[in-house]
């Protein structure tokens, strides 16, 4: 009976540590998240309990979706790092199609030569690989942009579904929203329809956004770029990371690997060398402030026309940072207004200037993200 009393156990713990952060300030009461708190305590008893005694069906997971900055990836965390799972598994949902992408590019070029080719078999392998590894899949920003996403996620779905993968998945996007306006959008709608079928659907319906707060009252613009600056940007990278872990993360641009050195949530860490000094076009920028909504960039220089190529490259990023209406912190050698001192780009800098200067008021700050575009 020790899967009996490992599932009653969980069936209270996760609360427990819940209510102790809210008791120690660390997070603010939401009903939200603690309607998710409690789905998320049940399904991880049912997940501990031993079938045929407390469940004779895999449970149903669960898709929430809601603003960002709702606490979703927050309480998907909190019952990832403690549901009694021996096979589990946490992945940005783009990492884990990139891996998929190269499952299937494998397969193919395994197969025989002259033989048919057999996405319907590669996706059954994969689902079957999938499923041997991992128990609970919990997917962090689940959204569909790629046609070739959209072609495949039904029938690995249903594979994985039938092999009793259990899902936990965040999203800022409504599942009936999923792809829209997308090429050949008529053959996703089934997959749609599977999620709905196969998950309970959870909407964050708040309008606060708790990441936002943690930003509301903090400096966001540092000079010059000193030891403080930087202590004071690691705790504004903690508080906005929250639990989760901060690591690097790669994801693919036309077939060339992009690089975030600090990556947590939907916030990006860089130094100004790694983010400007090194080729990168304006399709990189807008890749990355799809994916990330919070951008920490250090030690950015004073600029002139000795280094015209990362000075283009500063511009073209805060233009699309400001577009999207992500935010930025940011530590450099000199306010705004004296942090270009040239000829060659005087009035375009000017305005990059004036949105530095913007970007740090509370109307900006106030704003809602607009990364995902789509």
């Amino acid at each position: 009976m020790a899967g009996a009393r490992e599932s009653l156990f969980f069936m209270a713990i996760l609360s427990d540590i819940y209510r102790q952060k809210l008791e120690e300030g660390a997070l603010q009461a939401d009903a939200d998240q603690e309607r998710a708190v409690d789905a998320l305590e049940a399904l991880g008893g049912a997940l501990a309990a031993p079938r045929g005694i407390f469940r004779r069906k895999e449970p149903k997971g669960f898709y929430f979706y809601g603003g960002v900055g709702r606490g979703k990836s927050l309480v998907m965390d909190l019952f990832f790092a403690h549901v009694p799972v021996e096979k589990k598994r946490r992945v940005h949902f783009h990492a884990f199609m990139l891996e998929v992408h190269d499952f299937l590019h494998e397969a193919r070029a395994a197969r025989a030569h002259g033989a048919a080719a057999s996405i319907d078999g590669d996706l059954i392998s994969c689902a079957e690989k999938i499923a041997k590894e991992t128990r609970l899949l919990c997917f962090d920003e689940f959204q569909v942009r790629d046609v070739a996403d959209a072609m495949i996620l039904g029938r690995l779905f249903s594979g994985l579904f039938r092999r009793g993968v259990v899902f936990v998945i965040t999203s800022n996007i409504a599942p009936d929203d999923l792809y829209k306006d997308g090429l050949q959008r008529d053959r996703f709608l089934p997959f749609i329809a599977l999620l709905k079928e196969k998950l309970n659907i959870v909407h964050f319906s708040g309008e606060k956004d708790y990441r936002l707060a943690a930003l509301r009252a903090r400096q966001l613009y540092f000079w010059p770029h000193d030891e403080d600056a930087g202590r004071e940007m690691d705790k504004i990278l903690r508080a906005m990371a929250g639990d989760a872990p901060v690591a690097p993360f790669d994801f693919t641009v036309k077939e060339r690997v992009i690089h975030v050195p600090a990556a947590a949530r939907d916030v990006a860490g860089f130094s100004f060398e790694e983010l400007c000094g090194t080729p990168k076009s304006a399709l990189d920028y807008i890749e990355l402030v799809k994916r990330f909504g919070v951008f920490i960039l250090r030690d950015v220089p004073k600029l002139n026309d000795d280094r015209r190529d990362a000075t283009a490259r500063f511009v073209t990023f805060i233009d699309t940072v400001y577009d999207h209406r992500a935010k930025l912190v940011m530590s450099a050698a000199a306010p705004p207004a004296e942090l270009y001192r040239g000829g060659e780009n005087a009035d375009i800098f000017a305005r990059t200037a004036s949105r530095l200067i913007e970007m740090q008021s509370s109307a900006y700050r106030a704003e809602e993200y607009r990364g995902n575009g789509c």
